[in-house]
């Protein structure tokens, strides 16, 4: 089960919240055994944000934490994708994506 947490300087509207579900759920196929049907999402917008000493324009942190592991060519596919949607969606300059791996998952 993959786990992708999204936090952002600015507000999530509902279509944009859907547009991200959407290419998040498109995005984490890009991980081979990995696909939307298993997939958990949490968005945050409107958080307090700091970047470079700076406040100003949105900034988005991506963690990903996905069971087991993959390989470094599947991690860039998914983080090109995720990070190219955060712009594209919420007119982030400054989108950042931390990708977790492991089994110490309780189910």
């Amino acid at each position: 089960m993959p786990f992708i947490d999204v936090k952002a300087s600015c507000e999530i509207t509902a279509s944009q919240e859907l547009s991200l579900k959407e290419g998040l759920g498109e995005a984490i196929a890009k991980i081979p055994g990995k696909s939307e049907s298993r997939l958990m999402l949490c968005f945050q917008g409107g958080q307090h944000m700091w970047y470079a000493g700076k406040s100003d324009g949105p900034t988005v942190m991506v963690h990903t934490a996905i069971y087991g592991t993959t390989t470094p060519e599947a991690v860039e596919a998914f983080g090109q994708a995720a990070v190219s949607l955060m712009r594209e969606v919420l007119g982030a300059e400054n989108v950042y994506l931390r990708m977790s791996q492991g089994t110490d998952w309780t189910f």
